[in-house]
């Protein structure tokens, strides 16, 4: 089959959100915008003493931006875990001051809704992004924000954006307004990027098709993002090898294997603070010869720095979907083991 019919299949999966990204965000924003918005004038006004960040995968990485913005603009503070860590862990402060937010696609997620029935046994109050209301989380959850779309890591990161800046807002944190704005913005550069973006990465998938081994690096805001792809779509995806690291890390030890090992890297570099030294790592993997590609913010004028995972997004797709088409996976949404009912056990769960 050719590229372009394969291409134009894969528009229709579950995993490629591009298509719809632009448009789905813009409509989430009109329709959910006031709710969050409340949601962050109640906290505020509560008090709420402590806010959990609580999933797995790809949603557990949308919702630890809500932390890196709490932390960075906000006096409350709060914790992202992986959903049984939240379990495990058993925080003291989760009680009846917090208030724990859960994200999942399905809303039957194993190890998110064990969290969700642990959050509310102490009497944390829960809210669930979630793809439907109608969801068992959705049901069992305090409240729940549906979005109602494939677009299942760009929504709920903007409803962890939107309520942690707003927060910030009434607590009379200047500057966060014009990052409210530009995120109401962003709907036209995400359906426009979708047209653009598409020639690059069928150009760096065909580059980077011989690869069976992944690097992504990633740090500030942008180390959700470099997670997301470097676990949850590098390897559940194209199924290569793959590893994931903060950028700032690497010469923290793993840059020792450069000494007898070529891997391939994908940085994501950011115009925020992380700038500098990500770009060293670069310089690094240039002067080691290593195939190296570069997704920088800075090729985005005028985007607030903390917006760089929105705006990397749809790059970092394109490539990840024809990187999977050319290595015969022409099926984007069929997994080997997820979803089947090997990884997942409990009444009502279908994922993982």
């Amino acid at each position: 089959m050719e590229i372009t019919q394969l291409v134009d299949d894969a528009r229709k999966s579950t995993l490629f959100t591009a298509p719809v990204m632009g448009t789905d965000l813009e409509r989430f924003l009109a329709q959910q915008g006031d709710t969050i918005r409340d949601l962050a004038r109640r906290a505020v006004a509560e008090n709420v003493r402590h806010i959990y960040w609580v999933g797995s995968g790809n949603s557990w990485v949308n919702l630890y931006s809500g932390k890196y913005l709490l932390d960075r603009f906000s006096d409350i503070p709060s914790d992202c875990f992986i959903s049984y860590e939240l379990v495990w862990r058993n925080p003291a402060r989760l009680n009846s001051r917090s208030w724990t937010f859960l994200a999942s696609y399905s809303g039957a997620t194993e190890d998110t809704i064990a969290a969700l029935r642990h959050a509310k046994a102490h009497g944390s109050h829960t809210i669930v992004f979630v793809n439907k209301a109608d969801s068992l989380m959705g049901r069992e959850a305090d409240e729940a924000v549906e979005y109602n779309s494939k677009a299942l890591y760009i929504l709920p990161l903007a409803a962890a954006y939107l309520f942690s800046l707003e927060v910030a807002s009434i607590k009379g944190v200047k500057g966060v307004e014009k990052t409210i704005e530009q995120l109401f913005k962003l709907p036209a550069l995400l359906s426009k990027q979708y047209i653009d973006e598409e020639t690059k990465g069928h150009k760096l998938a065909e580059e980077f098709a011989q690869e069976r081994m992944i690097y992504t690096l990633g740090s500030g805001p942008l180390y959700g993002l470099a997670y997301k792809f470097g676990l949850t779509v590098f390897m559940e995806n194209m199924r290569i090898n793959g590893s994931f690291m903060d950028a700032s890390e690497f010469r923290h030890g793993p840059a020792e294997i450069l000494d007898r090992e070529k891997p391939a890297m994908v940085v994501l570099l950011g115009t925020d603070e992380s700038r500098p030294v990500v770009q060293r790592v670069c310089q690094l993997a240039k002067t080691k010869d290593l195939k190296l590609q570069v997704y920088d913010m800075a090729e985005y004028g005028g985007i607030d720095p903390l917006l760089a995972p929105f705006v990397l997004m749809i790059p970092l797709q394109w490539f990840a979907v024809y990187s999977a088409l050319l290595r015969g996976i022409t099926n984007l949404d069929e997994r080997v083991l997820m979803g089947r009912g090997i990884l997942g056990q409990g009444k009502g769960i279908i994922w993982p």
